[in-house]
């Protein structure tokens, strides 16, 4: 069931990977900042965004040549926009703790490459890093675990539109019972359903005291 599964979304990517090379070349051939095809191609809600959404398409997709086709043309668009003046989008600043040995490493990196520490931490930013390389905060799944929870969906969606597509099987209306009067029981009528083995006394009778050596 995987790889039939695996059969069918796999022209369905090719299609994507298509669609986005062509959204993204014409949006190249127009000339723009590097800011403004960054967040029109790789920013969120952006060409890539929307045809690969979820990490697992994603993922898939910045392993294409056509990925490192759209890296190369973010440089190349960076290289031209060399002082210009960018797009009016507001611009944000964090503060990155670091050890001083890796800032003299980013220093001295930056020197060899003739530019700015800021443009070579952008140019770092903007490349893609593989998931194992990233520590998390959380523990992350075993890969047994992890292919798991990726083929659960697979094999449990098909059974789940089965039984919500399934109609429920219609049940007639049970008749309403009928409903008889309690009967009267007099002590006569279950004195007769008693054996007269059972019954030493006549029915209405009474046991009188037993006499004196009587057992």
């Amino acid at each position: 069931m995987i790889e039939v599964a695996e059969a069918v979304r796999e022209p369905l990517q090719e299609a994507r990977v298509q669609r986005a090379r062509e959204l993204v070349s014409d949006k190249f051939r127009d000339g723009p900042d590097w800011v403004t095809f960054y967040r029109e191609v790789l920013g969120v809600d952006g060409v890539v965004d929307e045809l690969f959404p979820g990490y697992d398409l994603r993922s898939k997709f910045e392993k294409t040549a056509e990925f490192t086709e759209i890296q190369q043309m973010l440089a190349k668009l960076r290289e031209k926009n060399r002082g210009q003046k960018l797009p009016d989008e507001a611009t944000r600043v964090i503060t990155v703790r670091l050890p001083k040995s890796l800032h003299e490493s980013l220093r001295h990196e930056a020197h060899n490459h003739k530019t700015s520490m800021n443009k070579l931490c952008i140019s770092k930013l903007l490349q893609v890093i593989d998931g194992e390389l990233v520590p998390s905060d959380f523990e992350r799944p075993a890969p047994d675990d992890e292919a798991s929870e990726r083929r659960r969906p697979e094999l449990v969606k098909p059974l789940v539109h089965s039984l919500v597509e399934q109609p429920m099987p219609a049940h007639p209306a049970h008749p309403a019972e009928p409903t008889h009067p309690m009967p009267t029981v007099t002590a006569a009528a279950i004195a007769s359903l008693i054996p007269p083995v059972l019954m030493p006394y006549s029915p209405g009778q009474l046991p009188t005291a037993p006499t004196a050596g009587a057992f």
